[in-house]
């Protein structure tokens, strides 16, 4: 199958498709969060007490910042698949690209963020769940956790990528039939 889809249409499906495996990716997060016995709704809740978010409010703000990076991912990934060697020729290419996305996002977006701009709010929050835990039990705790969290979101990342691989391919084929059928 030759590529006869336009790089605006790339760009749409990757977009849509991004939003779509934001969605399909916080199932797994909010599993993986629930099987180490914290609230499901963890990583929302610290991205948006990153923000300055209240506990309360961070929720929200959160899904709402994670589906940034999505869209784009979605966004970027749509463009590059215009590019002739990475045109999506079948359902296998389009999923094993999605997964390469979603791995590349985990090591370039979420890695640094863990690592850097993570802990402090994980670390305020885990005090505030267990006020009258001592500082270095609470440290040993996240130190603990963090092998799972880093696996756990690697498998939510993979997820992404298959979920925004196979939606775009789909979205991009559906346009070449259209686009057939109108010349013919």
């Amino acid at each position: 199958m030759e590529q006869s889809y336009s790089s605006k249409k790339g760009i749409g499906a990757g977009a849509i498709a991004g939003i779509i495996a934001g969605i399909v990716m916080l199932v797994p997060m909010m599993i993986m969060m629930s099987m180490i016995n914290l609230p499901s709704d963890l990583f929302p809740i610290l991205v948006g007490m990153t923000m300055g978010q209240t506990q309360e409010d961070a929720a929200m703000t959160g899904i709402m910042i994670h589906f940034i990076p999505s869209i784009m991912i979605g966004v970027i990934f749509g463009a590059t698949i215009n590019v002739s060697q990475l045109s999506l020729k079948d359902f296998k290419k389009g999923i094993s690209l999605g997964m390469a996305a979603g791995i590349i996002s985990f090591a370039v977006i979420f890695l640094p963020m863990m690592m850097n701009v993570l802990p402090p709010t994980m670390l305020q929050l885990m005090q505030m769940m267990n006020p009258g835990a001592p500082q270095d039990m609470i440290m040993q705790q996240l130190q603990s956790m963090q092998p799972m969290l880093l696996i756990g979101s690697l498998v939510s990342h993979i997820i992404y990528g298959i979920v925004l691989g196979s939606i775009t391919y789909v979205i991009v084929r559906k346009s070449q039939k259209t686009i057939k059928t109108s010349l013919e």
